[in-house]
């Protein structure tokens, strides 16, 4: 449990530092450049430790499954997610995204595995009540830009909403079990690369996307590197752990607590207002935590 709550920590600090990078050049650059940094370091990590040949005897169907887990939960979850804020704002979209942690277990149940007792869904449920109260504190600033969303923009925020969420719980279940047999760098290492690949052939597909890529130069690789070193390689490596060793729908509602960790550096780095609603939710979320650990 510590190690999803560690990675959601680290995940708070690196988002308030790619926020103005993601502003500057784009949130597919950046992920690109992040899972990009990511793969390369672990590569550096298994050739320093000389794990790297024994890469090629894992089990191909379980490197299958980790890429996979990487291209839907990361490429295409992500990019899903970005395309839900730019279409109707943060706020609307993670209150929708909270459903990932139901998604999870729901779909964890659907494949096989055990249903959630009353108390862990108890405990699931007050997770996304508090962060959705964080979320929708009105104290806050709401991270929109521009006029209203009109309804074709709320239909497609749904939407996006809903296939990140969708995208991100397949992702943790498909990586879950080769995490049984694959050690955890191993596994972060071909997860990440099926995923920057994934996002590198999103931006090909899409008009304009090979030139955004290029205007994102070596200049910006070191204000990159902080956050991609906190946020993706020593992150993942806990959420991985994580992945591994709690139940699907538990890990992902322990993963999902990345708000709650924003708020003091909201509160005390970006000097943003912090009303009520936060502290309610806050206290609603440790609950939640607490029942997890009973």
């Amino acid at each position: 449990m510590t190690s999803c709550l560690v990675a959601a920590a680290l995940w708070a600090l690196s988002i308030s530092l790619f926020r103005p990078l993601i502003a500057r050049y784009g949130p597919a650059p950046v992920n690109f450049f992040k899972c990009a940094f990511a793969s390369l370091a672990y590569l550096a990590w298994l050739a320093f430790t000389g794990r790297l040949p024994a890469l090629a005897a894992l089990e191909p169907g379980a490197l299958a499954q980790l890429a996979l887990s990487g291209f839907v939960g990361m490429a295409i979850g992500d990019s899903l997610l970005f395309s839900a804020v730019a279409a109707g704002g943060i706020q609307r979209t993670l209150v929708i995204y909270n459903s990932a942690p139901l998604m999870t277990a729901l779909l964890d149940w659907a494949l096989g595995g055990g249903f959630p007792t009353p108390q862990v869904w108890l405990g699931m449920l007050l997770v996304a009540a508090g962060v959705a109260l964080v979320e929708t504190d009105p104290a806050r600033p709401a991270g929109a830009t521009g006029p209203a969303p009109d309804r074709r923009a709320l239909r497609w925020t749904a939407i996006a909403a809903l296939g990140a969420a969708l995208g991100q719980a397949s992702g943790l279940l498909l990586m879950q079990r080769p995490l049984q047999s694959v050690p955890v760098v191993e596994a972060s290492l071909v997860r990440l690369a099926a995923a920057g690949a994934g996002v590198l052939l999103l931006l090909a597909l899409r008009r304009g996307g090979p030139g955004q890529l290029a205007r994102m130069g070596p200049r910006a690789w070191p204000a990159l590197a902080v956050p991609s070193l906190t946020g993706t390689v020593i992150a993942v490596i806990f959420m991985m752990q994580g992945v591994r060793d709690l139940p699907a729908g538990i890990a992902a509602a322990l993963l999902g607590t990345t708000p709650l960790f924003s708020l003091p550096i909201s509160r005390f780095v970006l000097r943003e207002p912090v009303g009520p609603r936060s502290f309610a939710g806050t206290a609603a979320a440790v609950l939640g935590v607490a029942l997890f650990a009973l």
